[in-house]
């Protein structure tokens, strides 16, 4: 038996678990099905065999489009081969998928029913893959997932893979809006999936784990369901987010932990069935994407009695960094405690934090600088771009490009994001990118895009834009534009038509003041 301690690949802890916990439920789904630990090892091995007689070895790329299944941790499995697995975001507008496929370069692409008309779109502009697989029934030309898996033996891979090897490429989209994939490695995986496991989620296997954050996030997959996974926990998985579902599901299968983003949170607790759901065998509710609002928390605490919170504060680059606990969440409870809910917490053990600066290098402390990160579960590098990486990685230092600062106490407090980024709903925004499109359009002549505090989503993107003389445009007319081309999350919300933009006096557009005009 290889316990998460002492795995050194992903491979190992598949291996180890399928041993020493053979006929426990490793998954399970609200429709009945489930797998075993033993089961989804050998499905696994089967997979390895059945991509390997494709020619698609050690190196190799696949990509896989879906919502939440048990069949997408076997297509993650398959690094135990050494192959990398090439998680997709859903979410995302089919132009926008071809771009990732392209940079990834994958052979073979795995996608479930519901997102067949995305690839169908693109098809014809994929000429790395050679082998499109369909989990479900099967169109024209592709090959169904379980007749793929048949032809394949259940036996362990004979393939050497390394800790330093690379798992997967996790894309998160660049400032400039170019598409970047964060390779990570296996040693990087497991590092976040222990310091997960014991120091923020303290997981033990009797834990009944309720899964329902996209496995194309980092945070999903290696933060929450694969610690999970590695402690012999059973997870329940679930395919979309819908509040009823998860109260029922939480109630009925004695869920003890959970990942959520504070606007699920939101709409849990207003939920109709909330107030009559027993929650109370929940331990911990684990939320990540931003802080959680005063209010917010007190609700939630007043639902789930038994229950402690513990928020995560990290990046897909640099994986899971600090942890506000459950004692520090208690402490907020109090006037006198409330401000650690602006405090993403204290640094985990082998993380180390420091603040930096454009002049002066390490700031003093009290003082407000650039939030650097060093530790041995960073990203190897963005895939395909040296340039990239060179910019955040130096010296074993990363640039998250957050600028914070720590209080007496050691809690660390973001104060504003260098880069911008604007996070809804859970999801990462780049203004940049959405800003790119806006330039294209015919009718714009300049475009800043913001994000603004909401009570839904917690933010929500904003845009301000100058027309070109004679246009005549509405708001939302190119908000429609939009959306042909981005993901939904990513267009505006509102777009307020200006003048002129204010800017400092070399001409960059002052973001900052117009949140500050436009956040009411």
């Amino acid at each position: 038996m290889t316990t998460l301690a002492a795995a050194r690949t992903l491979g190992d802890v598949l291996r180890g678990n399928a041993q020493s916990l053979a006929n426990k439920t490793a998954f399970e789904t609200v429709d009945g099905r489930t797998v075993t630990f033993y089961d989804f090892n050998a499905r696994v091995n089967q997979l390895c065999a059945a991509v390997a007689a494709q020619g698609v070895g050690k190196g190799s790329r696949v990509a896989i489009l879906s919502k939440n299944r048990p069949e997408y941790l076997e297509v993650y499995g398959l690094a135990k081969a050494g192959v990398i697995v090439v998680p997709l975001n859903w979410r995302l507008a089919p132009k926008e998928v071809a771009k990732l496929i392209n940079h990834s370069a994958p052979e073979v692409l795995i996608v479930d029913e519901t997102h067949l008309p995305v690839v169908d779109q693109i098809q014809a502009q994929l000429p790395s893959v050679k082998k499109f697989v369909a989990l479900g029934n099967a169109p024209t030309g592709w090959t169904e997932y379980e007749a793929l898996l048949a032809t394949g033996e259940a036996v362990e891979t004979t393939v050497t893979v390394l800790p330093e090897d690379v798992l997967c490429l996790i894309y998160t989209s660049g400032t400039t809006g170019e598409p970047k994939g964060v390779a990570i490695t296996h040693a990087g995986a497991l590092g976040n999936c222990r310091t997960a496991a014991t120091e923020m989620l303290e997981l033990v296997p009797q834990d009944h784990t309720l899964a329902v954050m996209p496995l194309f996030h980092a945070g999903g997959m290696w933060y929450h369901l694969f610690p999970s996974f590695a402690t012999g926990c059973t997870t329940l998985l679930l395919s979309e987010f819908e509040p009823g579902t998860l109260l029922r599901e939480m109630e009925a299968r004695h869920i003890t932990n959970v990942h959520l983003v504070p606007t699920m949170i939101g709409a849990l607790l207003a939920h109709p069935a909330a107030s009559t759901t027993d929650l109370s065998r929940v331990r911990l509710l684990f939320y990540a994407a931003s802080s959680m609002p005063a209010d917010l928390l007190r609700r939630a605490m007043l639902a789930f009695p038994r229950c402690g919170f513990a928020q995560g504060y990290g990046s897909t680059e640099a994986g899971v960094v600090t942890v506000l606990g459950p004692e520090a969440h208690r402490r907020a409870q109090e006037p006198e405690g409330e401000h650690l809910l602006a405090s993403c917490g204290r640094p985990f053990t082998g993380h180390e934090i420091r603040l930096v600066d454009d002049v002066s290098g390490e700031v003093a402390p009290g003082g407000v600088g650039e939030i650097e990160v060093r530790s041995a579960d960073l990203m190897k590098g963005y895939w395909l771009n040296d340039e990239a990486t060179k910019k955040v990685l130096n010296d074993g230092w990363l640039k998250t490009g957050d600028l914070g600062y720590f209080d007496n106490e050691g809690f660390l407090y973001i104060i504003d994001r260098k880069n911008d980024m604007v996070v809804t709903g859970g999801e990462n925004v780049f203004p940049t990118e959405v800003e790119g499109y806006l330039f294209r359009d015919p009718d714009v002549l300049e475009a800043a895009v913001f994000g603004v505090p909401d009570p839904q989503w917690v933010e929500r993107v904003v845009a301000a834009v100058v027309l070109r003389p004679g246009a005549v445009v509405t708001a939302e007319e190119l908000i429609g534009r939009l959306r042909s081309q981005l993901a939904a999350y990513k267009c505006p919300k509102t777009i307020h038509f200006m003048p002129a933009l204010p800017k400092s006096a070399v001409g960059k557009v002052l973001r900052k003041e117009l949140r500050q005009q436009w956040q009411q």
